[in-house]
């Protein structure tokens, strides 16, 4: 979960984003495992100019499955999801075996299974190409007389001369095809069920480089890629501080420092005999950015029944559904 202190016209909100999927079932899961099979990358670097296409190099190149997992887990670790390498997670269960006593022993349980196979192929290299600008030169005449005619035109517009200016231009720059498909499977009492296929590809615009430094970016930027295959979307919700009470909280959490607001709107709701809808209020927002929702709107409903019937502490109660994973996708 992300947030950011934002302020416009005098008023300061704090905004909140979370990432989920759209898949309700796969948003569920907790423990996930992934692995993929790559194949090699086909590789062309060119040279073409205004007389020849040539290729000055080609081959094949080893992906580093490595980053390519790494990238995939970072992507698909959202909403508290854990997620391994598929041997990541066998070491794990042969040290836990090694450890543990055999009687009583479960291993740890996993709810999906994600995978994949991906290649792509690169080209890159110099390109040389014309662009040709056409002119032309107009000119206008204009005769005077005297008592002219009806209707009569002083002035002609005539088209003199005209010539081409070409331009060479050079650019150089790379290209990625990428191709993947998939299964997820879903643990079901034990039995892992095929849930849904992906598949997919995308084509990328690179910068010149070497194929090797571009292999690289891209096997990076696979998370992604896949990522929005399986649904990943990104909710962001702006709630409004409440500056009812102008104190030294407020202040702090203005600049962000959202703990240290915490703990002195913490001893004020403790020590003070009038409850402080204000404060109440915005305890709740610092428990929601937490992701702490049961809290937040536990302080929202305080609030609310503090006197404080403000729209935005509503507001407020009502959009905790809105990042609470049981209720999002409903």
């Amino acid at each position: 979960m992300i947030l950011s202190i934002t302020g416009c016209a005098d008023r300061y909100f704090i905004s909140i984003n979370k990432n989920i999927s759209n898949d309700e079932k796969f948003n569920s899961v907790k423990v996930v495992v992934i692995d993929a099979e790559l194949e090699e990358i086909i590789f062309t670097e060119r040279q073409v100019d205004l007389n020849n296409n040539r290729i000055i190099k080609k081959g094949k190149l080893k992906v580093d499955k490595k980053i390519v997992l790494n990238a995939l887990s970072e992507s698909l670790s959202f909403d508290d999801k854990i997620v391994f390498t598929l041997d990541e997670y066998n070491k794990i269960k042969k040290d836990l075996n090694m450890i543990r006593p055999l009687s009583g022993y479960k291993e740890p349980r996993l709810h999906s299974l994600i995978r994949l196979k991906i290649s792509y192929g690169i080209q890159t290299g110099f390109y040389e190409r014309e662009k040709v600008f056409s002119f032309y030169r107009k000119t206008t005449k204009c005769q005077i007389v005297k008592n002219p005619p009806k209707d009569y035109k002083p002035c002609v517009e005539t088209e003199d001369t005209t010539w081409d200016k070409i331009r060479l231009y050079n650019n150089a720059s790379g290209f990625a095809d990428v191709l993947y498909s998939g299964e997820i499977y879903l643990n079901n009492n034990g039995n892992f069920i095929h849930h849904k296929s992906i598949n997919g590809s995308q084509n990328i615009n690179t910068p010149y480089q070497d194929e090797h430094a571009i292999s690289q970016s891209i096997a990076s930027g696979l998370g992604t890629i896949i990522s929005n295959e399986i649904g990943l979307i990104n909710l962001t919700i702006n709630l409004e501080i409440d500056e009812g009470n102008h104190n030294e909280a407020i202040d702090l959490l203005k600049q962000g420092k959202i703990d240290l607001a915490r703990k002195l709107l913490e001893e004020d709701v403790e020590t003070n005999i009038f409850k402080s809808s204000a404060d109440y209020y915005n305890l709740g927002l610092i428990y929601h950015s937490y992701g702490d929702t049961k809290i937040a709107a536990d302080y929202y409903t305080k609030a609310i029944n503090a006197g404080g019937y403000k729209r935005m502490y509503v507001e407020a109660l009502k959009n905790i559904k809105v990042l609470n994973e049981e209720t999002t996708l409903y």
